[in-house]
């Protein structure tokens, strides 16, 4: 039996995708694995290690077998398949072995069963092993045919009474039946890192991360997973040329125990080469090279080519972008210390027009058309226009922005002329600023110089008041982070935004004032387990003061109303505010919060609860919460959630509907 069992072991680990094996008929088995140089570098997928009780989750299947019938899909099954083993191994019973493979195969011949039933026990031993049960052993039983009508399912299988397919005969039953035994553990594991790397942090890094720590339990393809990843490390740190030079995992099947050992040779750490820009015809080559976070001859960086990727796609003048070392550069020539960076483009057209409708409860229907340059003037500077039609508001806007630099930097100039007409307020502001920024991957922060001028008419009851006209510049600087898992359906993470801005009266300005605003908003996801499994919980928190002796002559822009379908629901929009005759206009103090929580329904639907506390007043000491509270559905499609709400709003004693769609940061 020694010798039938190498063969096992050795089809073991061929099966599940390892190098090679050497089994020995002692109780150890030793895995080797030939030197070989490694995959080509991209984004590595660090896999997390096994917690302990992830280990204990897996090891449940080895104190009992699991029995599975396996029915067929199709009409007229070849044979009936009933596997009583380990959990975690049944579905490699179905897929990696001929009896799982041939069950429902249109060109299954009788004769073949018995072939197929002779190699089942060393199929199913080697899949065991695989997995880590090297003492497994395995039977496979084969029971003929039978007359007579088809028959329910056995009571307590997977299916429940599942009737099985068939004819006037029940088809031939085969059993596989495995004894797993106590399963391998890790006893000891040992990196050896040669070249530049050693010695270096990052050999830390590589031990830390390994997914077979001791104490875990040995499996095949962890362990050859573990090693690619090792490797994909070494790569994003600039070791391109690192390989795997010796690995071996001794086994020893009587002590259930694994000593693995790994020797990898780094290799120099690689520079950044030169930019090899490919699908560049539209755009001039400098908006790439600009947005290069680093310089040819500085150390390789598989982060730094990823943040390079991330801004070339964000820049909204190419549809796609790639960014990879071009591996194929250091084959060619072994003794190249740099590697050249190959730029793949595909190009967005340099303008287009676009136009679109819409509708909300907050400003009723909607309609857009804009205009888009991307390459004005040939220097990659952004033309951004359009007009924005409302039930309660219009507005004209033009944004010219210039590339971003190499540290993320950006020049930015725009002009806007607004209307609203809301609550017995009317207003026409313009406005024009000039600016520069800087953007990062979670990180963007702007100042600017604006310049605002307004006019409007209150509706005091007794008639329309006009207002002088009104006039503000201001210095402002705006900063906002976002880390979220996703940017249009969100459901982890958080946003925060700040505004500071001040003015001067005489210069530039009709009133001194200083304004200060800053939002939050949170993302927690519910626990896997649980009533809640599936659910978020969202919070947000927003507040704002306009410091000055007074509101008046303070462009209403400045100040603050609340109330909506994004803000405090139950209320109308912008219904939180100062009243003035019958009209409701803007206060210097803001505060509000909210706190909702959203439940899987079915499919993409999700029902939410929520409650929002907040107002506006015009002194701190005066404000007193205006609370709204109700339910709603949520639909989770391409563009974002789609919700529709029903909330009671205490202050006003009725019930309003919001409709929105996405979240506003």
């Amino acid at each position: 039996m020694p010798g039938r069992r190498a063969s096992m072991l050795l089809l073991g680990v061929a099966l599940m995708g390892s190098g090679g094996v050497l089994a020995q008929s002692s109780p150890t088995v030793v895995v080797p694995t030939a030197a070989s140089t490694a995959a080509p570098a991209v984004a590595p997928a660090v896999a997390p290690r096994a917690s302990p009780a992830d280990d204990a989750a897996a090891d449940a299947p080895a104190r009992g077998p699991t029995r599975a019938t396996i029915f067929s899909r199709a009409a007229t099954p070849n044979y009936r398949l009933v596997i009583e083993a380990p959990a975690e191994l049944i579905e490699a019973l179905q897929t990696r072995t001929l009896l799982g493979r041939w069950r429902d195969d249109p060109d299954f011949s009788v004769e073949q069963l018995p072939l197929f039933v002779e190699r089942g026990p060393e199929e199913a031993v080697a899949i065991a092993i695989a997995a880590g049960f090297f003492s497994a052993t395995a039977q496979v039983f084969l029971l003929p045919a039978t007359p007579g009508p088809a028959q329910a399912a056995p009571s307590g299988s997977p299916v429940g009474d599942q009737v099985v397919a068939g004819a006037s005969a029940q088809p031939p039953t085969v059993r596989i039946v495995i004894d797993a035994g106590a399963r391998t553990t890790v006893s000891a594991f040992a990196l050896r890192l040669q070249g530049a790397a050693s010695g270096l942090p990052i050999e830390r890094r590589l031990n830390a991360d390994w997914l077979l720590p001791a104490g875990s339990f040995f499996r095949t393809t962890e362990w050859e997973l573990g090693k690619r990843l090792l490797i994909e490390q070494l790569q994003a740190d600039g070791y391109l040329r690192a390989k795997v030079t010796d690995s071996r995992a001794r086994v020893d099947a009587q002590l259930t125990a694994a000593t693995l050992a790994i020797t990898i040779d780094s290799g120099p750490r690689l520079n950044f080469g030169p930019l090899v820009i490919r699908g560049l015809s539209r755009y001039p080559r400098t908006i790439v090279e600009d947005l290069r976070p680093f310089r040819e001859g500085d150390p390789y960086s598989l982060d730094a080519a990823l943040l390079f990727q991330q801004r070339l796609r964000a820049t909204g003048q190419f549809a796609a972008a790639t960014v990879l070392p071009d591996l194929g550069a250091l084959e060619n020539n072994e003794q190249a210390a740099a590697v050249p960076v190959i730029v793949e483009l595909s190009e967005r057209q340099t303008q287009r027009f676009t136009g679109g409708i819409g509708y909300s409860t907050d400003q009723g229907l909607r309609a857009l058309v804009g205009y888009e340059h991307r390459n004005l003037r040939d220097r990659g500077w952004v033309l951004e226009s359009g007009l924005l039609l409302e039930a309660l508001r219009s507005r004209a806007f033009a944004i010219l922005r210039t590339p971003q630099d190499s540290a993320g930097h950006y020049w930015q100039a725009g002009l806007r002329s607004e209307r609203l007409d809301t609550l017995g307020e009317f207003t026409q502001t313009q406005t024009v600023y000039l600016g520069r920024g800087k953007r990062s991957e979670a990180i963007e922060n702007f100042i600017s110089l604006q310049y605002q001028t307004e006019r409007g008419e209150v509706d005091l009851g007794s008639g329309l008041e006009s207002r002088d006209r009104r006039s503000a510049l201001s210095l402002g600087w705006a900063w906002s982070m976002r880390r979220l898992d996703s940017r249009v359906d969100p459901r982890e993470g958080f946003t925060i935004s700040t505004q500071v801005s001040a003015a001067l009266k005489g210069v530039g300005s009709d009133r001194s004032f200083a304004r200060l605003y800053g939002r939050a908003m949170r993302f927690w996801p519910m626990s896997v387990d649980g009533a809640l499994a599936g659910g978020t919980l969202i919070g947000l928190a927003e507040a704002g003061w306009v410091l000055s002796t007074d509101r008046e002559d303070i462009p209403s822009q400045n100040l603050f109303r609340a109330g909506g379908a994004q803000s405090v629901r139950g209320y109308r929009f912008l219904g939180l505010g100062l009243s003035q005759g019958d009209a409701i206009v803007g206060g210097r103090v803001l505060a509000l919060g909210s706190l909702e929580y959203q439940h899987p329904v079915s499919g993409n639907w999700y029902g939410a609860a929520f409650v929002d506390v907040g107002n506006v007043v015009d002194e701190i000491t005066q404000w007193r919460p205006a609370v709204g509270f109700g339910v709603g559905a949520r639909w989770r499609s391409p563009i974002g959630p789609v919700n529709l709400d029903l909330a009671y709003g205490e202050r006003d004693r009725r019930v309003r509907a919001h409709f929105s769609v996405g979240y506003s940061f």
